[in-house]
Formats: C-alpha cells, structure tokens, sequence
C-alpha cells in the first residue's frame, strides 16, 4: 500500500472518529452550567455530576432516534432574579423553570437547597422539559404530559403522594391539566401527582417505550394530538376517559372507604365487635368464677 493511500485511510478513519464523537457529544445534551454567586459553585458541581450518571439514559429514555439535541444552558440565580427574570411565570413557589424551546433552564440556588424534593431533582425535571421541548421542536406539549414526565424523571415519587391525591376524591381530568396548572401550590400539587399517574397508566397500556413513540409522532406531524393517535392507536380524548375510568375502577374502594358516611360506619361496627366480644370474655370469666366457688 503506497504512502497516499495509507495516509487518506486514516484520515477517513480519523473523520470517521470525529463525526461518531460529535453525534455521541449532541445525543448527550450537553449542559453548560453558569452562575454569578461563588456560593452556587458547589451546586454547579453536584448538578454537572448529576447529569454526567443519569443524563445519558435519560436521553436514551426520552429522546426520539434521529433528533439531535442542542446544548441546554443552566443558570443558577438568585431568587430577585429568578422572579424578575421570569416575572410571575411560575407561582411564587417555583424554583426552576425551562424555556426558549428547551435550549435554557434557570434555577433559584438560594431556595432549591431548602425547597422541594432537592437540588438534583429540580434539576432533572427541569432537564427533562429541555428534553421534551427540543424532542419535538415547534410542536406543544400538554401540561400533564410535561410534567408527568418530569416528575418520573426526577425521582419525585411516593406512594403517599398518589394516595393523597386517591383520598382527595377530586381527581382532575387530563383536559383540565391540557394548560398551566392551578397556581395554588395544593391543587397544582394533586395536578402534578396526576400527571404522573397518567403518564405512568400510559407506559402501563401501550410499552415502556410509549413516550418516545408519542413525542417522535409529534415532532414528526407537528401536532400532539395526531402524533399521540399515531403512535397509540388512540385520541387523547379517549385516553383521558379511560384513565379517569381505571383510576375509578382502582381506587374506587379507597374512596369509599375514606369517605367520612363511609369510615364512620365502619368505625362503629369496629366499636360494636369491641364491645361484644369484651361481653363475651367478662360472661366467661364470671361463669369460670361461680364454677370455681361450687
């Protein structure tokens, strides 16, 4: 082999290198972390370790093949600038936030370390909206999708959580959580825990690979709606209704049984067994007494 030619083939190889590290670079989302406050510096750290264990399977979760992802930039701020800069954007108890299409988050380090689930959460979920919006570029997301996504994401999730919205007894529908959830941080808090429960009913009817699938026919048809029938077989009317169905069907007794008419007669019936048996031993006892006199 001349020279030349060994000296082209390894540039080939060379290009070749380049090319997969720059597709392996953009699958990873990369995450440029910026901050003023020295004191936000440890944060920065924990989030850029964060995201270097569970960033890369977050993507392979979530991210449609073929999407190429651009570098989301992640600013730690104060709380004044975080409420100015978003400016009645979130509720007052907000502490992270996404936009401009998924390519800018912005945390309020003051409070993330004393408010919410913790700081590596806030991070992943809002992470995961950066996800979700470049995944399907132009196209809108419903509110319950988004956030039960992210909530999943980021490991905020307790049993006690769904059974407080499951004792509530006011579970909302889908189309009410299609738009900005309710500012007050109760009901906002039954619509997140709602979310989850319906993007985890979702993965539970259609795969594990359900979201993927959805967000790869949004961005393909620029339309949640059609890409959600498309990739379920379903409108996302008909889904709602049979969630809001299941939920019913599942945790109808727990309702029933909380339900104040409901408990209280339980309750008594509770006292009422009590009591009889309570008779019962003293009755025994006495007649073992008379017996032990004869």
């Amino acid at each position: 082999m001349s020279t030349g030619r060994m000296i082209q083939r390894r540039l080939a190889v060379l290009v070749t290198l380049l090319v997969l590290l720059a597709a392996g670079i953009a699958s990873a989302a990369p995450v440029v972390i910026s901050y003023r406050d020295p004191v936000a510096a440890g944060l920065a750290e924990r989030f850029e370790r964060t995201w270097q264990r569970q960033g890369p399977a977050l993507v392979d979760d979530l991210v449609p093949a073929g999407v190429v992802l651009d570098t989301v930039a992640c600013y730690l701020v104060s709380t004044e600038e975080f409420r100015s800069a978003l400016r009645g954007g979130v509720a007052d108890w907000g502490i992270g936030a996404a936009f401009d299409g998924g390519r800018v988050i912005a945390i309020d380090h003051e409070r993330v370390l004393t408010t919410g689930p913790g700081p590596e959460s806030v991070f992943v979920h809002e992470m995961t909206h950066a996800l979700l919006e470049q995944s399907v570029g132009a196209a809108r997301l419903p509110h319950w999708f988004h956030e039960g996504i992210a909530m999943r994401a980021s490991g905020e999730w307790r049993f006690v959580d769904s059974l407080a919205v499951i004792l509530s007894g006011r579970l909302p529908s889908l189309d009410r959580l299609d738009h900005a959830f309710p500012r007050a941080r109760g009901r906002s808090q039954t619509a997140y825990r709602t979310s989850l429960a319906a993007v985890t009913y979702l993965e539970s009817e259609h795969g594990p690979a359900a979201v993927p699938r959805v967000l790869g026919a949004t961005r393909n048809l620029g339309d949640f709606a059609a890409g959600f029938r498309d990739a379920t077989g379903e409108t996302p009317e008909q889904f709602a209704r049979r969630f809001a169905g299941a939920m019913r069907v599942r945790y109808g007794w727990v309702l029933m049984l909380f339900r104040w008419p409901t408990l209280f007669v339980i309750m008594a019936l509770v006292f009422l067994v009590g009591a009889v048996r309570k008779i019962v031993i003293n009755r025994r006892a006495l007649r073992m007494e008379d017996e032990g006199e004869e």
